[in-house]
């Protein structure tokens, strides 16, 4: 196959065309996308029309598929897919519905978080001709660039403590039980990617709880200072989702929100699998 790559005018969210999933894919095609991936940290694949099956043995091609450790949505059969979704059948939601209203990086409370996760899109929510469930991306790459010198020394060398056990708590759907699995971790703040070596800014609106030896306050105010910055308009992308996408993000150099600008009888539907990472550094 013969790849192709659409700049999205935004310093991730770039998307490969000239790729089908469902035919085998030679080292040199993956190794094309690989690369995009790498240096853009979020790829749109369009078009698609992948079985469960497929978009695990895709996924595999990035690292070892990991399942996701809260809540219990695997797909039947299948259970490395985590189904994302708000619809109710017998009276049960079929998916985790409540999936990222917050800017976060998938699985920052783990000492190993993902090196990426991978959402194909089998329903969108509509009314018309109008389309829901947006999801927002920004580039932590990019955002820690930007910043100002004397702000990149501050950082240098901070740790930051995340808790998802305190965010937990504070839930009533289950997941408060759920928090006492994860004991609460460690990670630089300012992250290095493994593979490119860039520079990246790793926090969470809602896990992040104290920085170095910053007191409470301090620390959701510095947190909400370089969230702030990440999520400004230059180094932002929004994915207007579309059945058959497959968008995969690097959860490194990017983080991410869910757009919950919708309700039932409009329905979402999502397969997303993830690709296990390494220790932050």
């Amino acid at each position: 196959m013969t790849i192709a790559i659409r700049d999205s005018g935004a310093p991730l969210g770039h998307e490969i065309s000239g790729v089908d999933l469902t035919r085998p894919l030679d080292d040199s095609t993956f190794a094309g996308i690989e690369k995009a991936f790498n240096n853009c940290g979020v790829v749109v694949i369009r078009d698609q029309n992948l079985t469960p099956a497929q978009q695990v043995a895709f996924t595999r091609r990035f690292g070892e598929v990991e399942r996701y450790p809260v809540g219990s949505f695997g797909l039947p059969g299948q259970d490395e897919i985590l189904v994302v979704s708000n619809i109710i059948e017998e009276g049960k939601p079929i998916g985790l519905i409540d999936a990222g209203r917050n800017w976060h990086s998938d699985m920052l409370f783990t000492q190993r978080p993902p090196r990426c996760s991978l959402l194909y899109c089998l329903e969108v929510p509509h009314q018309d001709d109008k389309i829901f469930g947006d999801t927002l991306f920004a580039s932590t790459a990019a955002a820690y660039d930007g910043l100002p010198a004397g702000m990149k020394q501050r950082l240098a060398g901070l740790k930051a403590f995340h808790s998802f056990r305190a965010y937990a708590s504070t839930k009533t759907d289950g997941r408060e039980k759920e928090g006492e699995a994860f004991p609460d971790v460690i990670h630089p703040l300012v992250r290095t990617h493994p593979i490119t070596g860039r520079q990246c800014l790793y926090l969470s609106h809602s896990l992040t709880r104290r920085i170095g030896d910053l007191g409470e306050t301090e620390t959701a105010a510095l947190v909400r200072q370089l969230i702030d910055h990440i999520t400004s308009e230059p180094y932002v992308y929004r994915h207007h989702w579309r059945v058959g996408d497959l968008v995969i993000w690097d959860n490194c150099s990017s983080m991410h929100r869910a757009m919950f600008d919708y309700a039932l009888p409009q329905r979402r539907r999502m397969h997303r699998t993830t690709v296990m990472g390494t220790q932050p550094f």
